[in-house]
């Protein structure tokens, strides 16, 4: 029996593998995610999440909300390595049109699950200043 064997070359997000119990997905750049478009975290509130650079520059942005607001983190991605967000958590990340991500998560996780709330005008002053820092060192 041959292995199955799973590629997605195409921008943004494709769920290339689901069992049941988990999804693997390749995240490839797309618009929203560059550095000057990105405007949003994200959080799930009943799972974690793990990502892996494969290629190309990334920024995971992690992040807990105080009093309407963010306490944003940056991390500049190592290919190879494991990121894992954890449930509660907010999170997005910056790419550039070369990265390819994959990432793992629970099959339950929806939108109806997960809450997307905008960073302030002086959030993403930050972020954006902080990420081009760390991808063009």
């Amino acid at each position: 029996m041959k292995a199955e064997v799973f590629e997605y070359q195409g921008e943004g997000i494709e769920c290339v593998y689901n069992n049941g119990h988990w999804v693997m997905c390749i995240k490839n750049w797309k618009p929203n995610n560059d550095i000057g478009e990105i405007k949003y975290l994200e959080v799930h509130h009943e799972t974690d999440e793990q990502f892996v650079l494969v290629q190309g520059k990334a920024v995971l942005l992690t992040a807990s909300r105080e009093n309407e607001g963010f306490q944003i983190d940056l991390t500049l991605m190592e290919p190879g390595k494991v990121y894992n967000v954890p449930q509660e958590t907010w999170f997005n990340t910056i790419t550039e049109k070369d990265t390819k991500l994959i990432y793992v998560q629970d099959a339950g996780t929806t939108e109806q699950n997960s809450t997307y709330c905008d960073m302030t005008a002086e959030e993403l002053e930050m972020v954006r200043k902080e990420a081009a820092v760390l991808l063009h060192k």
